[in-house]
């Protein structure tokens, strides 16, 4: 069966429209309400007595000259956070995650309840379209390029596990940058998460569906699976914060640069499993008890890095090279080798380690924290190795 370009235009107009009809029904009901009144509703009571507290802490820490003056101040204050919480947007103080200041793409914080802004969508469904049409493009003529009729061809062992860590990250990050799209775009941050998430999870469904046509690939159950834990880890960290203490993170340097090969065969970065390293990153700054004395001095922007890599990854029955890619690689499958690697690594929170700036800035380093960037590590494998920079070898 061949997929066309009719094929892909169908599948994304029809989603674009189940979209629409759906969010009028029920993303400002389900999506919005649950943030709304569990905490805006509640968090409003506290402003009933908030004038007196304000007036009484200033009160006790001004002289007497000052008292009007400050008092004045304190109504003021007061004043400016009753607004914020009466109108459609969600106050910036509560706009966080974890233990950091969040940031959206253009600025402000999200509104209590979805008022989608025409603009912006048409923007973001011009630019998202090219991008999937792209990606699309790029694989129809490499990964896709020969197709079969469709079939399933689970390749867990076959690739040691690491394309699942692949695909819960890509689900993942998808999902945070197509997040960020619908804010931008007027809904509400609960909205966002899920129909980020949902967008994220659809599309790589897609993808997945159409790796059932390619020669080389099939339907693999346990992709999809990958897809769907990355997808509903995106939306719990929502739901549950203690989870905003752990960030996927990925990176990819090609395997020729520290001394390895890259995955033997491969036909563009996406399927070049050696280069990939893919890891979860612990804010343990944040995870640590206030009442802990070591808290003061712990730098919050130094985290800890637990990753998975797999080095000179070769399948044999899809090339020409008969011999074994490595003393240290191990077969799970047969025809299939590979070198398994635990990595443990310090790693750096590029939201807080780089300094603050405009909002765009802001919002850069924030998604930077997306990426894992080298650092020293210990990597775990049939030989245990020290990086001062990781994955280069530099001692």
């Amino acid at each position: 069966m061949q997929i066309s370009k009719i094929n892909f235009i169908t599948f994304f107009l029809l989603f674009i429209i189940i979209f629409l009809f759906a969010n009028k029904i029920f993303a400002k009901n389900i999506f919005s309400d649950i943030f709304s009144e569990n905490i805006f509703v509640k968090d409003s009571s506290l402003f009933e007595n908030s004038t007196v507290i304000n007036k009484n802490i200033f009160s006790e820490s001004i002289s007497d000259s000052n008292h009007e003056a400050n008092l004045q101040k304190a109504d003021l204050q007061v004043i400016n956070t009753q607004l914020a919480c009466v109108s459609n947007e969600q106050p910036l103080r509560l706009f966080r995650y974890a233990d950091m200041q969040r940031y959206m793409l253009f600025g402000g914080t999200p509104p209590l309840e979805t008022k989608i802004k025409p603009i912006p969508v048409a923007i973001f469904a011009t630019a998202l379209t090219g991008v999937f049409w792209l990606q699309h493009e790029m694989q129809m003529n490499t990964i896709w390029k020969n197709q079969t009729a469709f079939k399933f061809q689970d390749d867990a062992l076959e690739e040691i596990w690491i394309d699942k860590c692949g695909h819960f990250y890509g689900v993942y990050a998808s999902s945070y940058f197509l997040r960020e799209v619908f804010l931008a775009s007027g809904f509400s941050w609960n909205a966002a998460n899920n129909w980020g998430a949902a967008v994220g999870l659809l599309y790589s469904t897609y993808v997945e569906i159409l790796d059932g046509f390619g020669e080389q690939w099939g339907f693999s159950p346990t992709d999809a699976a990958a897809n769907v834990l990355g997808g509903l880890f995106f939306v719990a960290q929502n739901y549950y914060p203690s989870l905003q203490n752990i960030t996927p993170k990925f990176h990819y340097i090609p395997s020729e640069w520290f001394g390895y090969k890259s995955r033997i065969p491969h036909e563009i970065f996406i399927d070049d499993y050696s280069s990939q390293a893919f890891f979860y990153s612990l804010n343990i700054h944040n995870m640590m008890p206030d009442s802990w004395s070591l808290k003061k001095y712990y730098p919050s922007w130094l985290e800890l890095s637990i990753g998975y890599v797999v080095r000179n990854a070769l399948v044999l029955y899809q090339t020409d090279r008969p011999e074994i890619p490595c003393s240290e690689c191990i077969s799970l499958q047969e025809g299939a080798w590979g070198s398994p690697r635990l990595v443990l690594a310090l790693d750096y929170n590029m939201a807080k380690l780089l300094p603050d700036g405009g909002n765009t800035w802001n919002w850069f380093k924030q998604s930077l924290n997306l990426l894992k960037f080298p650092s020293p590590a210990l990597e775990i494998g049939k030989v245990t190795r020290f990086y001062l920079l990781f994955p280069f070898k530099i001692l």
